[in-house]
């Protein structure tokens, strides 16, 4: 209801009404042309945060919710609604609007066709974003080599039927990103939104949506699976 409300709205418009419904959605991922954006730190890396290739999201070409084909560096939301961090609900209006990224120069809810043809197009990566001389790099390729993102789609078609080897292996899954990134956490002092830029999300917090909730005991995290 609320998609074809915003549609018929759109019918017929020329410009920005500057209603934020787009700000309120969340924040765009950045794409090569960004970049320069954030070398001069313009948009700070504490601002972002990565979705991981493989994480269940919203595709607004396939029109439904699935595994992203590449990674996306985002600019994260704020508040409950987690709308865009720069999103100024008062003013109506875009705090850094004079330097936004190309997502939203792009965007026109009335006219979505050059929007569309950027999703998941040349887009920026963390390895695009941090120079090959910080210590965070290489840090930022072995978690993504010992905590790689679960098969969400497969555990969501199959979820009554996995295995308790296979409910193990998650549990340790998750065990070893929680530990991997509070080691990291103490070793560079990063604060929590620098950390979400490094490694995204937390594997737990990819899973709860499934139904799958993380218990967090003195032991480490067990994993609570829906009843069958």
């Amino acid at each position: 209801m609320a998609e074809n409300a915003r549609e018929e709205a759109a019918a017929g418009q020329a410009a920005c009404r500057r209603c934020g419904a787009c700000c309120l959605s969340g924040g765009p991922a950045l794409h090569a042309a960004d970049l320069p954006l954030l070398d001069r730190g313009a948009i700070p890396r504490e601002h972002l945060i990565t979705v991981r290739r493989g994480e269940l999201a919203d595709n607004p070409v396939a029109g439904r919710v699935q595994a992203t084909r590449v990674e996306l560096v985002k600019i994260a939301g704020s508040g409950r609604e987690w709308r865009c961090f720069y999103y100024d609900e008062e003013g109506k209006g875009c705090r850094i609007y004079g330097q936004r990224p190309l997502a939203c120069e792009e965007l026109k809810c009335w006219d979505t066709a050059a929007i569309l043809a950027l999703v998941e197009k040349d887009v920026l990566s963390r390895l695009d974003i941090v120079g090959a001389d910080e210590p965070l790099r290489p840090l930022i390729v072995a978690h993504e080599d010992q905590c790689p993102v679960p098969d969400l789609q497969r555990l969501a078609a199959r979820l009554r039927e996995i295995d308790p080897a296979e409910r193990e292996a998650l549990q340790q899954l998750v065990a070893r990103d929680l530990a991997f990134r509070d080691r990291v956490v103490r070793q560079l002092g990063l604060t929590l939104g620098l950390e979400l830029f490094a490694f995204g999300r937390p594997i737990f917090q990819l899973l709860a949506p499934l139904g799958i909730r993380a218990a967090m005991t003195a032991a480490g995290p067990v994993l609570q699976w829906p009843e069958k």
